[in-house]
Protein backbone atom coordinates (compact mmCIF):
# COMPACT_ATOMS: atom_id res chain seq x y z
CA UNK A 1 0.00 0.00 0.00
CA UNK A 2 1.76 3.00 -0.92
CA UNK A 3 -0.23 6.55 0.03
CA UNK A 4 0.80 10.10 -1.43
CA UNK A 5 -0.03 12.87 0.75
CA UNK A 6 -0.01 16.22 -0.64
CA UNK A 7 1.17 19.57 1.11
CA UNK A 8 1.15 22.29 -1.34
CA UNK A 9 4.23 24.50 -1.31
CA UNK A 10 5.05 23.21 2.03
CA UNK A 11 8.53 22.18 3.16
CA UNK A 12 10.66 20.39 6.61
CA UNK A 13 13.82 19.88 7.80
CA UNK A 14 14.82 15.99 7.69
CA UNK A 15 14.89 16.31 11.73
CA UNK A 16 12.03 17.20 11.69
CA UNK A 17 10.53 14.81 8.90
CA UNK A 18 11.66 11.90 11.11
CA UNK A 19 10.45 13.04 14.32
CA UNK A 20 6.86 13.09 12.66
CA UNK A 21 6.75 9.87 10.41
CA UNK A 22 8.18 6.14 9.73
CA UNK A 23 8.27 4.33 6.70
CA UNK A 24 7.96 7.58 4.77
CA UNK A 25 9.21 9.11 1.66
CA UNK A 26 9.70 12.72 0.97
CA UNK A 27 10.03 13.43 -2.89
CA UNK A 28 11.89 16.71 -4.70
CA UNK A 29 12.24 19.56 -1.84
CA UNK A 30 9.15 18.70 0.43
CA UNK A 31 12.16 17.79 2.85
CA UNK A 32 15.34 20.53 2.27
CA UNK A 33 18.33 19.03 1.26
CA UNK A 34 19.61 16.52 0.02
CA UNK A 35 19.18 12.64 -0.44
CA UNK A 36 18.64 10.77 3.21
CA UNK A 37 18.22 7.65 4.45
CA UNK A 38 17.35 6.52 8.39
CA UNK A 39 17.41 3.29 9.82
CA UNK A 40 15.21 3.69 13.09
CA UNK A 41 12.68 5.93 11.05
CA UNK A 42 13.36 3.89 7.59
CA UNK A 43 12.46 6.75 6.82
CA UNK A 44 14.40 8.25 2.88
CA UNK A 45 14.62 11.45 1.43
CA UNK A 46 14.77 11.41 -2.61
CA UNK A 47 15.95 15.46 -3.34
CA UNK A 48 18.42 17.09 -5.91
CA UNK A 49 17.79 20.90 -5.00
CA UNK A 50 19.55 22.04 -1.98
CA UNK A 51 22.80 21.07 -0.49
CA UNK A 52 23.93 19.38 -3.75
CA UNK A 53 26.05 19.26 -6.33
CA UNK A 54 23.00 19.43 -8.52
CA UNK A 55 24.59 18.31 -11.97
CA UNK A 56 26.08 15.42 -9.87
CA UNK A 57 23.00 14.24 -8.33
CA UNK A 58 20.21 12.63 -10.11
CA UNK A 59 16.61 13.50 -10.12
CA UNK A 60 14.41 12.87 -7.54
CA UNK A 61 12.54 10.04 -10.33
CA UNK A 62 15.65 8.76 -11.04
CA UNK A 63 17.46 8.63 -7.34
CA UNK A 64 13.71 6.64 -6.89
CA UNK A 65 14.72 4.41 -9.75
CA UNK A 66 18.20 3.43 -8.21
CA UNK A 67 16.26 2.87 -4.58
CA UNK A 68 13.78 0.23 -5.85
CA UNK A 69 16.45 -1.05 -7.99
CA UNK A 70 18.16 -1.35 -4.64
CA UNK A 71 15.59 -2.93 -2.53
CA UNK A 72 13.72 0.01 -0.59
CA UNK A 73 10.66 -1.22 -0.87
CA UNK A 74 11.72 -4.47 0.05
CA UNK A 75 13.07 -3.01 2.52
CA UNK A 76 9.84 -1.21 3.75
CA UNK A 77 7.74 -4.38 3.07
CA UNK A 78 5.37 -3.40 0.35
CA UNK A 79 4.19 0.09 2.40
CA UNK A 80 5.16 4.16 2.29
CA UNK A 81 3.81 7.05 2.55
CA UNK A 82 4.97 9.12 0.23
CA UNK A 83 4.43 13.05 1.13
CA UNK A 84 5.24 15.90 -1.88
CA UNK A 85 4.91 19.94 -2.13
CA UNK A 86 3.99 20.60 -6.29
CA UNK A 87 3.22 17.80 -8.76
CA UNK A 88 5.96 18.92 -11.27
CA UNK A 89 7.04 16.22 -13.86
CA UNK A 90 9.89 14.96 -11.71
CA UNK A 91 7.66 14.32 -8.98
CA UNK A 92 4.58 12.69 -10.86
CA UNK A 93 7.00 10.23 -12.37
CA UNK A 94 8.51 9.39 -8.95
CA UNK A 95 5.54 9.04 -7.35
CA UNK A 96 4.30 6.59 -10.17
CA UNK A 97 7.64 4.76 -10.32
CA UNK A 98 6.89 4.02 -6.14
CA UNK A 99 3.16 2.95 -6.88
CA UNK A 100 4.36 0.99 -9.86
CA UNK A 101 7.65 -0.61 -7.69
CA UNK A 102 6.76 -4.35 -8.63
CA UNK A 103 6.93 -3.70 -11.80
CA UNK A 104 10.95 -2.61 -11.83
CA UNK A 105 12.59 -4.46 -9.19
CA UNK A 106 15.22 -6.69 -9.83
CA UNK A 107 15.58 -7.07 -13.70
CA UNK A 108 12.44 -5.80 -14.62
CA UNK A 109 12.50 -2.71 -17.00
CA UNK A 110 10.16 -1.27 -19.71
CA UNK A 111 12.17 0.47 -22.97
CA UNK A 112 9.75 3.28 -22.96
CA UNK A 113 9.57 4.11 -19.52
CA UNK A 114 13.24 4.01 -19.13
CA UNK A 115 13.75 6.28 -22.01
CA UNK A 116 11.24 8.86 -20.71
CA UNK A 117 12.87 8.16 -17.19
CA UNK A 118 16.42 9.02 -18.60
CA UNK A 119 14.97 12.39 -20.42
CA UNK A 120 12.99 13.87 -17.54
CA UNK A 121 16.40 12.92 -15.48
CA UNK A 122 18.27 15.15 -17.73
CA UNK A 123 15.78 18.12 -17.92
CA UNK A 124 15.35 18.29 -14.68
CA UNK A 125 18.78 18.42 -13.40
CA UNK A 126 19.74 21.08 -15.75
CA UNK A 127 16.55 23.28 -15.47
CA UNK A 128 15.33 22.71 -19.60
CA UNK A 129 19.43 23.09 -20.78
CA UNK A 130 20.07 20.00 -21.56
CA UNK A 131 21.05 19.87 -25.73
CA UNK A 132 18.72 17.42 -27.25
CA UNK A 133 16.82 17.47 -30.47
CA UNK A 134 14.17 19.25 -30.89
CA UNK A 135 12.15 16.71 -32.53
CA UNK A 136 12.91 13.47 -31.10
CA UNK A 137 10.19 11.23 -31.05
CA UNK A 138 10.79 10.82 -26.87
CA UNK A 139 10.60 14.68 -26.10
CA UNK A 140 7.29 14.88 -28.18
CA UNK A 141 5.80 11.83 -25.53
CA UNK A 142 7.02 13.53 -23.08
CA UNK A 143 5.61 16.57 -23.42
CA UNK A 144 2.05 14.78 -23.57
CA UNK A 145 2.79 12.87 -20.66
CA UNK A 146 3.57 15.87 -18.62
CA UNK A 147 0.59 18.25 -20.65
CA UNK A 148 -1.93 17.98 -17.39
CA UNK A 149 1.12 20.00 -15.21
CA UNK A 150 2.17 22.39 -18.38
CA UNK A 151 -1.29 23.76 -18.19
CA UNK A 152 -1.85 24.06 -14.92
CA UNK A 153 1.41 25.95 -14.89
CA UNK A 154 1.00 27.73 -17.50
CA UNK A 155 -2.52 29.05 -16.51
CA UNK A 156 -1.21 30.17 -13.36
CA UNK A 157 -3.58 28.36 -11.16
CA UNK A 158 -0.36 25.88 -9.73
CA UNK A 159 1.13 28.75 -7.45
CA UNK A 160 -2.35 29.18 -5.27
CA UNK A 161 -3.42 25.53 -6.54
CA UNK A 162 -5.06 23.45 -3.07
CA UNK A 163 -4.51 19.39 -2.53
CA UNK A 164 -7.36 18.41 -4.43
CA UNK A 165 -5.85 20.50 -7.55
CA UNK A 166 -2.72 19.00 -7.12
CA UNK A 167 -4.12 15.57 -6.76
CA UNK A 168 -5.85 15.50 -9.97
CA UNK A 169 -3.01 16.84 -11.98
CA UNK A 170 -0.40 13.78 -10.22
CA UNK A 171 -4.05 11.55 -11.16
CA UNK A 172 -3.78 12.96 -14.89
CA UNK A 173 0.00 12.36 -15.33
CA UNK A 174 -0.05 9.09 -13.76
CA UNK A 175 -3.10 7.86 -16.40
CA UNK A 176 -1.15 8.93 -19.17
CA UNK A 177 2.07 7.16 -17.73
CA UNK A 178 0.02 4.03 -17.58
CA UNK A 179 -1.15 4.43 -21.36
CA UNK A 180 2.31 4.70 -22.14
CA UNK A 181 3.25 1.66 -20.57
CA UNK A 182 0.59 -0.19 -22.77
CA UNK A 183 2.02 1.20 -25.50
CA UNK A 184 -0.49 3.87 -26.30
CA UNK A 185 1.23 7.03 -25.54
CA UNK A 186 0.21 10.28 -27.90
CA UNK A 187 2.64 12.84 -29.00
CA UNK A 188 2.39 16.59 -28.62
CA UNK A 189 4.11 19.08 -30.34
CA UNK A 190 6.13 21.56 -28.17
CA UNK A 191 4.51 25.01 -27.17
CA UNK A 192 7.26 27.23 -28.23
CA UNK A 193 5.98 30.62 -27.64
CA UNK A 194 7.91 32.49 -25.85
CA UNK A 195 8.44 36.77 -25.76
CA UNK A 196 11.80 37.96 -24.90
CA UNK A 197 11.39 40.69 -22.90
CA UNK A 198 14.84 42.41 -22.97
CA UNK A 199 18.34 40.96 -23.48
CA UNK A 200 21.08 42.26 -20.68
CA UNK A 201 24.17 43.41 -21.47
CA UNK A 202 25.33 40.59 -19.19
CA UNK A 203 24.21 38.12 -21.34
CA UNK A 204 20.80 36.91 -19.78
CA UNK A 205 17.47 37.07 -20.91
CA UNK A 206 14.29 37.83 -19.30
CA UNK A 207 11.46 35.54 -21.08
CA UNK A 208 7.69 35.83 -20.48
CA UNK A 209 6.92 31.92 -20.71
CA UNK A 210 3.62 31.83 -22.14
CA UNK A 211 4.82 28.31 -23.75
CA UNK A 212 5.19 26.91 -20.50
CA UNK A 213 9.37 25.36 -19.86
CA UNK A 214 9.05 23.91 -22.81
CA UNK A 215 9.56 27.22 -24.59
CA UNK A 216 12.79 27.36 -22.41
CA UNK A 217 14.06 23.79 -23.53
CA UNK A 218 13.63 25.74 -27.50
CA UNK A 219 15.82 29.09 -26.14
CA UNK A 220 18.23 26.59 -24.23
CA UNK A 221 18.67 24.85 -27.91
CA UNK A 222 19.10 28.47 -29.41
CA UNK A 223 21.97 29.24 -27.61
CA UNK A 224 20.19 30.75 -24.44
CA UNK A 225 22.75 30.72 -21.41
CA UNK A 226 21.14 32.25 -18.42
CA UNK A 227 17.39 33.42 -18.10
CA UNK A 228 14.82 34.95 -15.76
CA UNK A 229 11.50 33.82 -16.84
CA UNK A 230 8.21 35.09 -16.00
CA UNK A 231 5.87 31.99 -15.08
CA UNK A 232 2.55 33.10 -14.29
CA UNK A 233 0.94 36.17 -12.85
CA UNK A 234 -1.63 35.69 -10.01
CA UNK A 235 -3.81 37.92 -7.41
CA UNK A 236 -4.86 41.43 -7.15
CA UNK A 237 -2.89 42.97 -6.37
CA UNK A 238 -0.87 41.16 -9.32
CA UNK A 239 2.67 39.23 -7.94
CA UNK A 240 4.78 37.11 -10.06
CA UNK A 241 5.95 33.52 -9.91
CA UNK A 242 9.72 33.89 -11.91
CA UNK A 243 11.81 31.22 -12.47
CA UNK A 244 15.64 32.01 -12.84
CA UNK A 245 18.74 29.61 -14.04
CA UNK A 246 21.30 29.11 -16.13
CA UNK A 247 22.80 26.41 -18.57
CA UNK A 248 25.20 25.39 -15.82
CA UNK A 249 27.78 26.27 -13.14
CA UNK A 250 30.26 27.17 -15.81
CA UNK A 251 28.02 30.56 -17.16
CA UNK A 252 29.04 33.54 -15.18
CA UNK A 253 25.56 34.08 -13.41
CA UNK A 254 26.08 33.46 -9.96
CA UNK A 255 22.95 32.35 -8.59
CA UNK A 256 23.79 32.57 -4.81
CA UNK A 257 24.75 35.58 -4.36
CA UNK A 258 21.12 37.15 -7.41
CA UNK A 259 19.13 35.19 -4.58
CA UNK A 260 20.69 37.55 -1.70
CA UNK A 261 20.03 40.74 -4.22
CA UNK A 262 16.59 40.22 -5.34
CA UNK A 263 15.69 39.22 -1.24
CA UNK A 264 16.89 42.33 -0.65
CA UNK A 265 15.06 43.97 -3.66
CA UNK A 266 11.50 42.07 -2.31
CA UNK A 267 11.77 42.69 1.64
CA UNK A 268 9.51 40.07 2.18
CA UNK A 269 10.01 37.33 5.07
CA UNK A 270 10.00 34.20 2.23
CA UNK A 271 13.05 34.55 0.11
CA UNK A 272 14.07 33.71 -3.62
CA UNK A 273 15.79 30.63 -3.09
CA UNK A 274 16.84 27.43 -4.75
CA UNK A 275 20.35 26.05 -6.26
CA UNK A 276 23.18 27.27 -8.11
CA UNK A 277 21.49 26.41 -11.15
CA UNK A 278 17.65 26.97 -10.88
CA UNK A 279 15.68 29.04 -8.45
CA UNK A 280 13.00 31.33 -8.55
CA UNK A 281 10.62 33.81 -6.67
CA UNK A 282 8.70 32.74 -3.02
CA UNK A 283 6.65 29.78 -3.42
CA UNK A 284 3.74 30.61 -1.54
CA UNK A 285 3.10 34.50 -2.42
CA UNK A 286 5.01 34.92 -5.07
CA UNK A 287 6.91 38.15 -6.10
CA UNK A 288 5.65 42.16 -5.77
CA UNK A 289 8.85 43.20 -8.15
CA UNK A 290 8.00 43.93 -11.58
CA UNK A 291 10.30 42.59 -14.10
CA UNK A 292 12.20 45.68 -14.53
CA UNK A 293 12.92 46.03 -10.60
CA UNK A 294 14.59 42.03 -10.95
CA UNK A 295 16.66 43.37 -13.42
CA UNK A 296 17.59 46.52 -12.12
CA UNK A 297 18.42 44.42 -8.72
CA UNK A 298 20.13 41.49 -10.89
CA UNK A 299 22.36 44.10 -12.80
CA UNK A 300 23.65 46.13 -9.86
CA UNK A 301 24.76 42.98 -8.02
CA UNK A 302 26.85 41.65 -11.21
CA UNK A 303 27.79 45.06 -11.94
CA UNK A 304 29.34 45.21 -8.15
CA UNK A 305 30.72 41.35 -8.54
CA UNK A 306 32.52 42.47 -11.65
CA UNK A 307 33.96 45.52 -10.47
CA UNK A 308 35.37 43.37 -7.94
CA UNK A 309 36.85 40.61 -9.30
CA UNK A 310 38.20 43.00 -12.02
CA UNK A 311 39.59 45.60 -9.66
Amino acid sequence: MIKLVIRPRESMPWAQFCETSSKSIALDGFVVGGPQWDEKTLNANFDHHSGVVREATMSTSMQVMFAIKGGLMERLGGEATMFINDPDQDTSLATWLLKHYHLFDGTKSHPLINRLLALTDRLDITGGAYPMRLDDEILAMHSWVFEPYSELRTSGALATANETVMRNCIEAVHSRLNSMLMGQCGKRVLREDVTILHESRFGYKVLDETGGNEARYVMFSKGMNAFVSIVARVGNPMRYVYSIGRRSRYIDFPLLDLYEALNKAEGGSEPWGGSDIIGGSPRLAGSSLKWQDVVRAIDSRLESIHWYNTK
